[in-house]
């Protein structure tokens, strides 16, 4: 016959693991969700969503102005690649810089790219 402190030692021997597995799997969840900001892949999600800051007279806050940001060409570089790195397109290059020649670009070369 098992004594009683016997069947206490096993249940807590199965117990942590069990308990240990359902904690990771909730830290898990909760990453992941954190990750993806709060939606779930499968589009629906248990989290509440925030909606965008008002000023008083119930308008969205006014987007600031965007400053002009220059780049300077490097070795090797091409519109392509500067578009990636500023994940742009280079027709929107072209269109900031139209006396740019998308085909002689100079290292040291100043471009617009926002």
């Amino acid at each position: 016959m098992v004594e009683p402190e016997q069947r206490r030692v096993w249940a807590a021997r199965l117990a942590a693991p069990v308990a240990f597995f359902a904690a990771a799997t909730v830290l898990i969840i909760l990453i992941e969700t954190g990750l993806n900001g709060g939606h779930s892949q499968t589009g629906t999600s248990s989290f509440p969503t925030l909606s965008s800051p008002t000023t008083s007279t119930g308008s969205t806050t006014a987007k600031k102005k965007k400053k002009k940001r220059i780049y300077r060409v490097k070795r090797g570089d091409t519109l392509e690649s500067i578009a990636a790195k500023f994940n742009t397109t280079v027709e929107a290059l072209l269109h900031l810089n139209p006396t740019v020649d998308p085909l002689a670009l100079s290292p040291g070369q100043r471009i617009r790219v926002s």
